[in-house]
């Protein structure tokens, strides 16, 4: 029979006061067996690995199960300053140093292991011996960056990449250096700070991206800083610790733009450890032999239990309880565009969102920022005024795309906004269309789906930064005026003219049909969110609506209402706070914005046995 830890992740406690809501923060988990530092770890954060980092070792690698660690395989090659990716019953770890007490010969490594769960196999060397380099991915789409090369003593930015049996070259960072972490993905990568390898060894606070071609400077993190940890992905990361010359506990969290403060973690460390999500990340080991383990967990809603379902026996009570959870969402009024008007893009979050393009009329380059309250208007609009665009990234870090300009011409114009100014690529889309959308950053975008001069298309195209790329495999339902979400690797579309409720999600390579349609049918409507966690807000089916639903990966669910009913609007933000603004309400334009705002109710319940 199943234990019930087995089936819900969490033990039943027994507790001398009831829990109190959980809010964004940390709480201690179960030590390591064997205190040290590594940056081979992977998984999440109730299913993680962790391998290497301490000469000699008795057991170098260890799983977590959200509660404890245990003793996994040893790995063949004894090593310290290996990096790593992957989850539990696949995982890969590469380079390194041994010194005596390790496996010979010593020195930095190049050897690679793959982990099925139990055993590490040698596979195929990595083409340089590396240490304390950056490493992210899955075992068989891995990338290894940056770390140190000896001798002479170098610091490396070459990247290599990895498809689980052969290494290839791959795009060189920036800035050269070791000892930072990474997260994402072979194609959506991220490298955040580290250090020289050279006396006296300069911290940096460079961030890149990675598109599986080349790097790309992004902002920079707030503090020049080694060996923090990193979770999340390129989009949504969080980072931890670290040293400056001292260890560090503060926290920050990324946008794929701008850093901002999180709650620091509970021990100051450096050479810390992290992988899981942005909103549920783990922080493993550290310098001088740290046994310590954190768990941060966000959900994005105040008022909220760290688990629901936890159960839980109250000594003092003498009852036996459980948490549950009421979330209440509603359409909240914000400020109001300073130019009303519809069919125009917009991208963001609910405080840092970007709206452009569209029709007065006439057509408008118009771009505005909204900070949570205000649209401030931006002077230096599109350098191609049009309707019908798509849009994607963040506020800072935006691209514009498609559309049209009347009285007839279909455009594949492509922009990339820096905060202040728009930037016009002369490779514009190489299907052109009007009434697409778009998923993704300014450097790994999605455009799908629209319509040409003569039909709608289910046409997809990838942008790396500079290029849109084709994929022969397009949208299954070719629509013009559907909605987006999500990202280059992991979009989601639905809804579209002819009117259909069709939900398509995509992997990066092919669009696969959900079976949740939403429940109510339409076109002209907006988006926002993510693949397994997204919004979809408004519209038109035999009129106007302000019909709101929720995707939670699999089906959509019905929500409260929009306050204005209305369509062709531009959408932004995540499911828990999205952001609608704009659109058609018949027969004119609006400026109405509106804010979707989900509130935890938190309850405790008692348990009855009769």
């Amino acid at each position: 029979m199943a234990e019930y830890k087995g089936i819900k992740g969490f033990k039943v406690q027994y507790l001398d006061q009831d829990p109190v809501p959980a809010v964004a923060g940390w709480s201690s988990g179960g030590s390591l067996g064997t205190g040290r530092y590594s940056r081979m770890i992977g998984g999440t954060q109730n299913d993680a690995v962790f391998a290497g980092g301490i000469v000699p070792a008795p057991a170098i690698t260890e799983e977590y199960n959200g509660t404890s660690w245990s003793a996994g395989g040893a790995m063949n090659v004894i090593r310290r300053g290996n990096a790593g990716c992957g989850v539990t019953t696949a995982a890969v770890t590469f380079g390194g140093t041994t010194s005596p007490g390790g496996t010979p010969p010593f020195g930095t490594k190049s050897n690679v292991e793959e982990y099925d769960g139990s055993t590490w196999t040698n596979v195929n060397a990595m083409p340089t011996a590396l240490r304390n380099q950056f490493g992210a991915g899955i075992q068989t789409a891995a990338f290894a960056t940056g770390g140190f090369a000896n001798p002479p003593e170098t610091s490396v930015s070459d990247t290599y990449e990895y498809d689980g049996t052969n290494w290839t070259v791959g795009g060189s960072l920036n800035q050269g250096r070791s000892d930072g972490q990474a997260c994402g993905t072979q194609t959506a990568g991220l490298a955040v700070a580290g250090r020289d390898s050279v006396a006296p060894y300069p911290a940096y606070n460079n961030v890149e991206h990675y598109d599986g071609t080349s790097w790309t400077a992004s902002t920079a993190y707030p503090v020049a800083m080694n060996a923090l940890g990193v979770s999340g992905n390129q989009t949504a990361a969080l980072a931890f610790g670290g040293n400056t010359g001292g260890n560090q506990s503060a926290a920050n969290l990324y946008d794929g733009t701008t850093w901002t403060a999180a709650s620091p973690l509970g021990t100051a460390r450096g050479y810390v450890s992290g992988c899981g999500t942005q909103t549920l990340a783990l922080a493993v080991g550290g310098g001088s032999g740290s046994t310590a383990t954190e768990e941060y967990v966000d959900y994005g809603q105040p008022n909220t239990f760290q688990n629901v379902g936890q159960v839980w026996y109250n000594g003092t009570t003498k009852a036996l309880k459980y948490t549950s959870q009421t979330f209440s969402s509603a359409w909240a009024t914000g400020g109001d565009l300073n130019t009303a008007r519809f069919s125009l893009a917009g991208c963001g979050t609910q405080t840092a969102a970007l709206a452009f393009g569209g029709q007065i009329p006439p057509a408008t380059g118009a771009t505005e920022e909204y900070d949570g309250s205000t649209w401030t208007s931006n002077p230096t609009g599109l350098n191609t005024a049009r309707v019908f665009l798509a849009g994607a990234g963040t506020q800072t870090s935006a691209l514009a795309f498609g559309g049209f300009i009347p009285p007839a011409t279909y455009s594949g114009a492509t922009e990339e906004y820096d905060g202040s100014t728009w930037a016009s690529n002369p490779t514009g889309l190489n299907t052109v269309r009007r009434l697409l959308a778009g998923a993704g950053t300014q450097t790994a975008g999605l455009a799908f789906g629209g319509g040409t001069s003569t039909a709608a298309v289910g046409a997809t195209e990838e942008y790396d930064g500079s290029t849109w790329t084709s994929n022969p495999t397009g949208l299954n339902t070719s629509r013009t005026q559907l909605g987006g979400a999500g990202t280059q690797t992991a979009a989601l579309g639905f809804g579209g003219a002819p009117i259909t409720g069709a939900t398509e999600e995509y992997d990066g390579s092919t669009w696969t049909t959900s079976p949740g349609s939403l429940g109510t049918a339409r076109y002209g409507l907006a988006g926002a969110g993510t693949q397994t966690a997204a919004l979809a807000f408004s519209g038109y089916d035999t009129n106007y609506t302000a019909a709101t639903e929720e995707y939670d990966g699999s089906a959509w669910t019905s929500v409260n209402s929009m306050n204005t009913a209305r369509y062709q609007l531009g959408g932004a933000g995540t499911q828990p706070a999205g952001l609608a603004f704009g659109g058609d309400v018949g027969p004119a334009a609006t400026a109405a914005t509106e804010e979707y705002i989900t509130t935890g109710i938190p309850n405790i319940k008692t348990i009855t046995v009769s």
